[in-house]
């Protein structure tokens, strides 16, 4: 898997935790109701959303984001962090007295959390740091002629001064 799949399916299954922490998360207790017949229940948001997997999807997008910037070491790291999200997206829907139609995605989010933790944690290993901005430890080459533009140039590509 490269550095691009694995934020892009971290990032979908962040929106998928954030969507199903939107959902309803309590339970009617009857099938309808608990007043009296035809008077609509104006509670608090009780059950409306959950704010525990919202921060969690919030949590994991930033960790897919720095996924694709840290080093090797940082990596492991952040791939710990979004198995312990997933472990903890699992646990909140399990102990939660969600609906069924609420809590099976809800796990199955939270096990494929812990599922691409594991990959991505597996598959940066491979994965190159970019050095694109990092200096250049080269040796200074011969300079034949110091009036050759291309030569200055090219100094100057290196980092060097070559006034």
């Amino acid at each position: 898997m490269t550095k691009g799949r694995a934020v892009i399916i971290l990032l979908i299954l962040a929106g998928a935790v954030w969507i199903l922490a939107t959902r309803p998360w309590g339970i009617d207790p009857a099938g309808g109701g608990t007043g009296p017949s035809g008077v609509a229940e104006v509670g608090g948001e009780e059950g409306a959303s959950h704010p525990l997997l919202t921060a969690s999807a919030a949590v994991l997008a930033v960790a897919a984001l720095l996924l694709a910037m840290l080093g090797r070491i940082g990596r492991i790291v952040v791939c710990v962090l979004i198995g312990a999200v997933g472990v903890g997206v699992v646990l909140t829907a399990v102990s939660s007295q969600a609906p069924p139609a609420t809590l099976i995605p809800t796990i199955a989010a939270g096990v494929g959390v812990l599922v691409a933790a594991v990959w991505s944690a597996v598959a940066s290993l491979g994965w190159q740091v970019s050095g694109r901005y990092d200096r250049q430890t080269h040796t200074a080459a011969p300079h034949a002629d110091e009036d050759d533009p291309a030569a200055a140039w090219d100094a100057l590509s290196r980092g060097e001064d070559p006034s």
